[in-house]
């Protein structure tokens, strides 16, 4: 299957793949659709570059998938490397799987605007996890070291010490459980950044390396200057680097009590959902169509739209209806869906509940299109005003229910003792409204359903080709594994519905 439909999408794709070949030194170059194809079969297997050579010059079903005679020899490992970095320069990171994608759009199983369900998990960085005191030394002694390669003049006196305390000497782990120590320890680290900063003002040359400015921003982000004095930073700026070895790994959290973190990187997974379901023992017919990589710190609503946007430029139309959880359902997203005819189907979060008010906005029967709400005693508003709300940068509306609510006898489940109720809502309010009543409705509970499916796909990236944690270090190389893990994953499905397909025909002809 490999060789009959996935090598002939990789040749069509050749015009683009011919500028990013792979020379090696004393060789002609190498075949970019060879690379190509080696490369998503390495994502297949969750294989290394040295065990995916060692497959194409020992194993023959890699030399029949890639159409190579039995006797090659294979290439050096160390193309793969300069391949995937070709791909990176030219920006075609997402060659594989878009080569895939247009071969199943001609087959009729993808269509090009379909449904579709999107959901996001995060990825581990492929660095250690520091904590603020490691992280700090470690990005003063990789700058040290870079800069002792340089052989530069006329050092500063405490450079010795620097040398010693950076680069040959570790923290005792029994110092980052004492808050006073650690702290003591941060500062002086701070205190040693800022006079090695001070020399490298004096070298140009040297200032403008990667290692001094990563130097630098990791002070900005560790240290302030209160009063004069150098200060460690209370709370950590958001996004701030975690590891001096892939300073684009972030830290985030997936709940507000922060009991799942990681540092790394997130992905946002859209995969087609099909018509009915499928019978007993069928494979799944639906596939990937984006596997977009974002900052670990991106909410899921930028990640949506960068998804959506990065499958429309590849040929790829919006879908008719997109499944999704909470994290991705509000009211301007439910309203720019209506204005553009399509369905964005899920959950949207409850509104905060006031102190001291037990009905909560869900109570009250909005109409802002006519100016006016009714409250749970069926009592009409008096008033509605158009207020400004500076935090959010956006314009609200305050509906007020005035004197009515004090002889009210549900005064004391809504607004308590001596006071009167009102309200205020989002420009969006009356799409949230027509939300959380569809909710409670079977039909809506029955068609939200179709959205559990992208955890199991989830699961299978994850155990199947190793999503969770990144072989790489940076985000352009993850993004680029990930494209590669999507359409390894594409093809052994479409290779599973294949002998599906087959065992079913050979079934009905015996």
């Amino acid at each position: 299957m490999f060789r009959e439909e996935v090598l002939p999408a990789l040749r069509h794709a050749r015009p683009k793949l011919e500028v990013l070949y792979c020379p090696e030194n004393g060789r002609p170059a190498l075949d970019p659709v060879l690379m190509a194809g080696v490369t998503i079969l390495q994502f297949m297997e969750k294989a290394p570059d040295r065990k995916a050579v060692e497959q194409v010059k020992l194993n023959l079903g890699w030399k029949y998938a890639l159409d190579l005679e039995w006797e090659d020899t294979g290439f050096h490992p160390t193309s793969l490397v300069v391949f995937r970095d070709r791909l990176l320069d030219g920006e075609a990171e997402r060659i594989g799987l878009d080569a895939v994608l247009n071969r199943l759009v001609d087959k009729g199983l993808v269509r090009k605007r379909s449904k579709q369900r999107i959901d996001s998990t995060h990825v581990l960085a492929n660095v250690s996890k520091m904590s603020r005191l490691e992280a700090t030394r470690e990005a003063m002694g990789v700058c040290l070291e870079d800069l002792c390669k340089q052989n530069p003049e006329g050092l500063p006196e405490a450079w010795p010490s620097w040398i010693e305390r950076y680069c040959e000497t570790e923290v005792d782990y029994r110092q980052l459980q004492e808050p006073a120590r650690m702290i003591e320890k941060l500062r002086q680290a701070g205190e040693d950044m800022a006079a090695l900063w001070a020399w490298l003002e004096t070298q140009p040359e040297l200032k403008e390396r990667d290692k001094a400015k990563l130097l630098k921003r990791m002070f900005d982000e560790q240290f302030e200057l209160q009063e004069g004095k150098l200060e460690v930073r209370r709370v950590q700026l958001a996004g701030c680097m975690q590891n001096p070895h892939d300073p684009e790994a972030q830290w985030s959290s997936k709940d507000p009590s922060k009991k799942s973190q990681w540092v790394g990187y997130k992905a946002q997974v859209l995969e087609t959902v099909g018509e009915a379901p499928g019978e007993g023992g069928q494979p799944t017919g639906q596939f990937i169509t984006e596997l977009t990589t974002t900052e670990a710190v991106a909410s899921d609503l930028a990640g949506m739209k960068t998804a959506l946007e990065a499958q429309q430029q590849v040929g790829l139309e919006m879908p008719t209806h997109l499944y999704a959880d909470a994290a991705y359902v509000n009211g301007p997203e439910l309203a720019q869906a209506s204005e553009e005819g399509r369905e964005l189907i899920g959950p949207v979060k409850s509104s905060p509940q006031s102190k001291g008010e037990l009905y909560p906005v869900e109570s009250f029967d909005i109409h802002l299109a006519e100016g006016f709400g009714t409250c749970p005693a069926g009592c009409r508003s008096t008033s509605c005003s158009r207020v400004e709300n500076y935090d959010r940068g956006q314009p609200m509306y305050r509906l007020r229910w005035g004197s009515q609510c004090r002889d009210c006898p549900l005064a004391d489940k809504c607004v308590g003792k001596g006071s009167i109720r009102d309200v205020v809502v989002t420009p969006n309010h009356d799409h949230l409204q027509k939300r959380r009543r569809e909710m409670g409705s079977e039909d809506f509970q029955r068609e939200a359903r179709k959205r559990n499916a992208i955890e199991g796909t989830i699961s299978e990236l994850v155990r199947g080709y190793g999503l969770r944690k990144t072989r790489y270090r940076g985000l352009a190389k993850t993004r680029l594994a990930n494209y590669f893990i999507a359409a390894a994953c594409n093809i052994r499905r479409w290779a599973q519905q294949i002998a599906w397909l087959t065992q079913v025909a050979s079934a009905q002809a015996a």
